[in-house]
């Protein structure tokens, strides 16, 4: 068994631990077990897993400790599921509340504006990732979360920064979206077709 101590590692260390785990162990199978001191690294680690179709158990062992074992069987089962030709995607990263430099409240009313021409377009982003600042955004009090959910109803993925939720300590306030990490970001936008930063 392969163990891997990532108590107090930020995001998205864990992640990125692991799959050089999976790597290590190449077309062998055996066990990999993570311990992480949060539930966003686990949930991120079984985001990952989950397409590599790793089965997974987690464990908590207290409050600030929970541990995950990766089960690894035949090398064919670490690669993604093929999937059919995939339509251009276009990725949004929006790491700010205003959009532009100058007047705060312009800036407030230009993002609004903007948002809400993503929804009138003939194709809607295929994804928005919001990180830093641009978290706020997606937050119950934000007044732009009816074009946001209007998106979402059209299929545009939403994503947020769990690393900047905690930040700020509003991850009770999220409105939307899925919580990511910074290597699945990074990933994300080197797939994209067009790559956005507002």
């Amino acid at each position: 068994m392969i163990q891997i101590d990532a108590l107090g590692k930020p995001c998205p260390i864990p992640v990125i631990e692991t799959k050089k785990a999976i790597k290590e162990l190449g077309n062998q199978p055996g066990e990999i077990e993570v311990l992480v001191d949060n539930e966003v690294a686990l949930n991120n680690i079984e985001k990952m897993t989950s397409g590599l179709e790793i089965p997974t158990k987690r464990h908590k062992i207290d409050n600030d400790h929970f541990t995950i074992t990766l089960f690894l069987s035949e090398a064919s089962q670490r690669q993604p599921q093929a999937k059919c030709k995939k339509q251009p995607t276009t990725t949004y990263l929006i790491g700010r509340q205003v959009l532009g430099e100058g007047d705060p409240k312009l800036g407030a009313l230009l993002m609004k504006s903007y948002l809400y021409s993503l929804t009138e377009l003939a194709t809607v982003p295929t994804e928005l990732i919001f990180f830093n600042e641009g978290i706020f955004l997606i937050l119950n009090s934000s007044p732009v979360i009816p074009d946001l959910q209007t998106l979402v109803d059209k299929g545009t993925k939403i994503y947020a920064c769990g690393t900047c939720l905690d930040f700020y300590d509003v991850k009770d306030q999220l409105a939307l979206g899925e919580i990511t990490n910074m290597y699945t970001i990074s990933e994300k936008q080197q797939l994209a077709d067009k790559a956005i930063t507002v």
